[in-house]
């Protein structure tokens, strides 16, 4: 039975999207060939709620033509076989047939999918929070009083003649023949986001009605399947429409590891981000024409390295942008400019008279016909417009009544467009403009709603300022709005805000001329924008108030955005006027302060573990009386080496705690950590800041503000620091006064921040001195650094030597002796290496290794696995109370992806199903005392969970609570017997119970709470665990020096490394060539000075470069190579050795001398005063002379030479002596010889 279709409002001609599963098979009606190694169609909630992956790989790779329906994947729910060139009839059942006696009238009912179709719902107008609002815009007959009162609470709609209204009134939009179906993903094996992929796009041929489904009796509750089917025009041979050529991608990276598939995606524009959400959505002409834009970008880029033509997919674009441009027309937000002017349903009133219109037609002489009363309103329009809206209109300044026209050239929402027209929601919003300023540049409507929560694209701007010709050249823009051509001075500047603000979010503050030029130069739109430095010279008089000339270090123009000028300048001049301010005179006696926080030395040490612990505590007193003496300092270190304890003693002495103390940190377990250690009341940065206008909550950005400043503490610390943007640290400099200690802490080695430049690191660049690498304490002026690991008592651990290796920092000769700890079958407590190859493999091997190192009983021992994340016995049951969250960071799985089988999400679920399912089925079951499954993950009691959005929170105890939960808090599900909230304790608020319910959770939006048994990487910055599990896959794009130390650093005991092939390829991630904090372009203190190796650019004071563009360790390195290099002798750089045992060590320098037939060894001992150094170089000069490579002045061994250098006890190394050496190695007396050209 149809629908009645008793209601219709028909609406103009939208497109339509259509939200499909990522398959490896192109959608083509069949399971997908491997679907347990499909974790992409997990992204979808329903998918990840119900697959059933032992059932899917029974019949994978068939086609569902041949397969029961009891036996369909529950990917068919989602449309993925919409490529099927068969129909398919499913029986739908109602969701509450079971559950409702409402809904048990509802039969179970066929609905036919035609071939090449799609059952199609728009769940967003479903949702009562939305119909309501929709129904008032279009004045339909929706209304509440039509809904059943059904005994439980639910947030769809269910009266049948609501359901019919929405649904007849969202299809009638999609015209066959006119409308697009633009399918898309929400992720994809590609990209490690969940940016909306466009999958593929043709022609809307057939739109199905929706059917009611049959009833038990005639005269009971009715109801409609919400699937509507949707036929579309694309076929094989993409003659009307096409699939994008991933699945060929992915074949091609297979083979060719080192690109980055995410860079072959089309795209579906942020700015349009609503219209491909909720399963279906209405997509504006907008959306289509920025979609199909990209796809053509798209089959460009894959064409360079794919066979094959895509012509044909481009010419068949090409004629849709021409269709939609004139479909679009020149006044696409007529609606939301008149609601902006005052009009009632307005947005209705635009639809009636564009209706009735022509294609590429005016509205405005109509509209104006119909506001100064000479036409009626529209027939059947719910409202009509009295004497004072006519005369509002009527004597409307004429600059007024420019604006209104020009903002309804643009696709603006109602809230954009009315911020902007309306004078006083400018000023409420921070937005500083007149109408004439926005006349003359209606640029500004982008540039200056950047920090808004809804903010106007450029894009959207674009469009309207330079529609396409068919439009363009039938309604120009009035002066002075009018572009001159494509390279405006006005459309100029805002591509380079655009291009500045993007990048800055990928941690470059600048950008050279050179690069602004390629990139604007490259970027798909229309028309493209031809820009070179002679239409700069142009362009830059326009920059002022928002682009900001500055000069790279070779004096090269470089352009800013003028908001990170400003912060950059606070940063500096807080920085610089400290440094050089009076210090203070603190009259305490540090060593005496810290023996009695630490104790005395156990008398039971060795003689190397008792000069560490003498060593650690040298370094701590020195840096104790640096950080109280100065007026701005940083204190750096890796994890284990007492930054914690340092600052306890800092902060519990009477002279400085009697000032006051404001503890900071950007992450819930930093602030946690500090407040325990110092017994002072510590905040989250933005915690912190929101009190003060610097950080606002709803958009996530920290900002400066003309609001006062704050006198609240004479010492300020700021944990973590590494992880602070330089919006962050301005932000907070700006919030501040009356600071006489300013203190920043952390370890620049790990991961850069997410977001604008690397502050923390360049303020330690700034105050690191030249000899770093070998003096001992490293404390100077503002600058201290501890170097010691006490954890073990000062054991040198393994793990900690393998993080060494991706510091950045210079390594030991000996400390290569790590990479051969596997092949010569040595055992370590600190470190394990599992090797695994295969996909299939790893999922075994994760569970083999849980098992093992939490003395599991097996991979179904769920009441061990409970015990150990915290739980507590009572019989044979597990509980899960307040107090239980301290024992969650015994243990945690990392990795540095969120997708696919060594990612986060498979290994969540993994984990779930088997060491939880016993308490997901109690929690499914009629009689259960615990809060129903949450979430696509079906988040239960007990589980280990992680906070992933900032946000106020109410938390009981309510008067210990902070009431507020930062992202990358973890925690666990508590409180058996609760079932209306599931309430989680995180370890950062011991004793304080959150609790949580559906509406934390939602398909579209980032869930606010995920499985925590493994995070990636970045979510464990600021953590520590007493066991890490570690999972590096290789090939992944994202391995970064950085992330690789960030990882390694996160263990207090233990860490289990399953790597993926041969642990020698991890190796190449300790070159600076994969450092990510080298890559970011900064300029706080210094003009960027840019080194270009192999297309990267990489900032040359953070690397060690050679003139042969070598990438080395250290500055010594870079001396001995340079006068290698001038010699013209010819060397390797870590060339591996493999010696007699098997085992691989990397000499520094191998120089392979063809006309002696000696091979030279050459090892740079750089800290020898280090004990434990020495005794590591000790162990390998032993290996060496067992393979018979001997030293130069033993003269040489059989299999080799062995040279030997080291620094002086100042730090520096004598390049006079290098030189000499190398003249008498190598025979060079001639002072006559000259040296190869550079």
């Amino acid at each position: 039975m149809m629908a009645s279709n008793t209601q219709v409002k028909k609406l103009p001609i939208y497109h339509l999207s259509i939200r499909v599963p990522w398959h490896d098979s192109q959608w083509d009606g069949s399971v997908c060939n491997s679907p347990c190694e499909n974790t992409a169609c997990l992204g979808l909630a329903r998918i990840q709620e119900a697959r059933d992956d032992v059932a899917e790989e029974a019949v994978a790779g068939k086609l569902l033509c041949d397969i029961d329906e009891q036996h369909y994947p529950i990917c068919v729910a989602e449309r993925s076989f919409f490529m099927a060139p068969f129909d398919l009839t499913r029986n739908m059942k109602h969701a509450y047939s079971q559950s409702s006696e409402l809904h048990k009238e509802l039969l179970p009912t066929p609905l036919r999918i035609p071939s090449y179709s799609a059952g199609c719902i728009p769940f967003r107008w479903m949702l009562k929070e939305n119909a309501w609002n929709i129904a008032g815009q279009l004045d339909l007959d929706c209304r509440e009083e039509y809904e059943p009162e059904l005994g439980f609470n639910t947030a769809w709609i269910q009266a049948h003649e609501n359901q019919d209204a929405l649904l007849t009134t969202f299809f009638s939009a999609i015209e066959p023949e006119k409308s697009l179906a633009i399918f898309y993903a929400k992720r994809t094996p590609l990209a490690d986001d969940n940016r909306r992929v466009i999958i593929g796009v043709g022609y809307v041929t057939y739109v199905g009605k929706a059917v009611e489904y049959k009833r038990s009796q005639k005269n009971s509750f009715r109801g409609l399947i919400w699937d509507v089917p949707v036929q579309h025009s694309i076929r094989p041979g993409f003659n009307n429409g096409f699939i994008m050529p991933y699945q060929q991608i992915l074949e091609y990276a297979k083979e060719n590891p080192e690109i980055n598939t995410s860079d072959y995606l089309a795209l579906a524009s942020e700015d349009h981000r609503l219209e491909f959400s909720y399963g279906s959505e209405h997509v504006s002409n907008d959306g289509a024409i920025a979609a199909l834009l990209s796809c053509a970008d798209a089959f460009k880029k894959a064409s360079q390295i794919l066979p094959g033509d895509y012509a044909h997919q481009l010419k068949w674009i090409d004629r849709q942008l021409t269709e939609l441009w004139k479909m679009r027309g020149p006044y696409p937000g007529l609606g939301a400019a008149l609601n902006a002017f005052g009009l009632e349903y307005g947005c209705l009133l635009a639809y009636e008279v564009a209706g009735k219109m022509k294609e590429n037609t005016d509205p405005w002489p109509e509209i104006d016909q119909l506001l100064r009363g000479k036409k009626p309103v529209p027939k059947g329009f719910p409202t009509s417009y009295g004497k004072t809206i006519q005369e509002k209109w009527i004597k409307l300044p004429e600059e007024r009544r420019a604006l209104i026209k020009l903002i309804s050239r643009f696709e603006l929402t109602l809230d954009q467009a009315t911020r902007f027209y309306i004078e006083e929601e400018r000023i409420k919003n921070h937005i500083h403009c007149s109408d004439k300023d926005i006349i003359e540049n209606p640029y500004l409507l982008y540039e200056l709603d950047r920090y808004s929560y809804d903010p106007i694209s450029l894009m959207s701007i674009d469009r309207g300022m330079f529609p396409d010709t068919i439009v363009r050249d039938k309604h120009p823009l009035p002066s002075p709005s009018m572009l001159d051509g494509p390279t405006d001075a006005r459309r100029v500047r805002a591509l380079i805000v655009e291009l500045l603000s993007c990048r800055s979010l990928q941690g470059d503050t600048l950008l050279p001329r050179s690069m602004v030029i390629n990139e604007i130069r490259s970027l798909p739109i229309q028309p493209g924008c031809p820009l070179d430095k002679d239409l700069l010279a142009v362009a830059e008089p326009h920059f002022d108030g928002a682009i900001k000339i500055k000069a790279m270090n070779d004096g090269v123009p470089a352009y800013q955005l003028q908001e990170l000028t400003k912060i950059g300048e606070i940063i500096r001049t807080e920085v610089e006027k400290r440094l050089k301010g009076k210090r203070h005179k603190i009259g305490v006696d540090w060593q005496k302060q810290l023996d009695a926080e630490l104790g005395p030395v156990p008398a039971d040490l060795s003689k190397e573990q008792k000069q560490r612990e003498e060593m650690a505590r040298l370094e701590k007193t020195i840096a104790l009386s640096e950080l109280a003496e100065s007026r701005f300092s940083i204190l750096i270190g890796p994890a284990g080496t007492g930054k914690t304890t340092l600052l306890s003693v800092l902060c519990n002495v009477p002279t400085i705690s009697g000032g006051g103390i404001l503890l900071l940190a950007p992450t819930g377990k930093a602030r946690v950590k500090m407040q325990q250690s110092t017994k002072s009341k510590a905040y989250t940065l933005a915690q912190f800041l929101r009190q003060y206008d610097r950080y606002d909550d709803q958009t996530g950005n920290y900002h400066l503000s003309d609001k006062p400043k704050v006198d609240i503490a004479k010492t300020v610390i700021v944990d973590e620091a590494s992880m602070l943007t330089e919006n962050q640290l301005g932000a907070l400099l700006n919030a501040l006064k009356g600071v006489e200690r300013l203190i920043l802490v952390g370890d620049p080695r790990q991961l850069p921040p997410i977001g604008a430049g690397r502050p923390f690191v360049d303020i330690v660049t700034r105050l690191t001195p030249d000899n770093i690498d070998s003096i001992f304490p490293k404390v100077a002026t503002g600058y201290a650094e501890l170097t010691v690991s006490r954890r073990q008592d000062g054991t040198d651990r393994e793990d900690l030597q393998l993080a060494q290796w991706f510091s950045g920092r210079e390594t030991g000769p000996g400390d290569d002796h790590i990479f051969s700890l596997q092949s010569s079958g040595i055992t370590s407590p600190y470190l394990r290496f599992v090797t695994w190859d295969s996909l299939a493999e790893l999922q075994d091997k994760i569970f083999e290794i849980l098992v093992e190192e939490l003395k599991l009983k097996g991979t179904d021992d769920e009441k061990g696995f409970g015990v150990y994340i915290g739980g507590k016995t009572k019989g044979d049951q597990v509980y899960f109370n307040r107090g239980c969250a301290e024992a969650i960071e015994k243990w945690q799985l990392l990795t540095p992806i969120r997708g696919g089988i060594p990612g986060v999400d498979n290994i969540n679920r993994r984990i779930h199903e088997a060491f939880r399912a016993s308490i997901i089925t109690y929690a499914n079951s009629k009689y259960r005392k615990i809060p129903k499954p949450l979430g696509p993950a079906g988040i239960v009691y007990g589980d280990k969970v992680i906070n992933v959005v900032n946000h106020a929170h109410s938390g009981y105890p309510k008067d210990q609570s902070l009431q507020y939960i930062a992202n990358g808090e973890i925690g666990i599900a508590i409180d058996f017997g609760q079932t209306k909230y599931l309430n989680v304790e995180f370890s950062s608020q011991p004793g304080i119970s959150y609790g949580f319910t559906k509406r934390h959770f939602s398909d579209e939006k980032d869930a606010t709470l995920e499985l925590a048994y493994a995070i990636t990487v970045h979510k464990s910055q600021g953590s520590e665990f007493g066991l890490v599990i570690l999972i590096l896959p290789d090939p992944c794009w994202l391995l970064s020096r950085e992330l690789l130390y960030t990882a390694l650093t996160r263990q207090k005991n233990r860490v289990v490394i399953l790597h993926q092939g041969s642990l020698s390829n991890l190796k190449k991630y300790a070159s600076d060539f994969y450092s990510d904090t080298a890559r970011r372009l900064t300029d706080i203190f210094y003009a960027p000075s840019i080194k270009e190796i192999d297309n990267r650019f990489l900032e040359e004071r953070l690397i060690h470069c050679t003139r042969n563009g070598d990438l080395v360790r250290s500055k010594s390195e870079v001396i001995i190579a340079d006068l290698l290099s001038l010699k013209g002798i010819e060397y390797s750089y870590e060339k591996p050795l493999e010696g007699k045992d098997g085992r691989v060590k990397y000499p520094d320098f191998t120089i392979e001398d063809s006309e002696s037939g000696i091979t030279y060894y050459w090892e740079h001992l750089g800290m020898l005063h280090d004990p434990a150094y020495k005794a590591r170089w000790g162990k390998k000069l032993d290996w060496y002379r067992g393979q018979d490579i001997l030293p130069f002045e033993e003269g040489g061994g059989e299999n080799g030479t062995l040279i030997m250098t080291r620094d002086h006890d100042n730090g520096a190394i004598n390049s006079q002596e290098i030189e000499k050496l190398i003249k008498s190695l190598f025979n060079f007396e001639n002072e006559d010889y000259k040296p190869k050209d550079d």
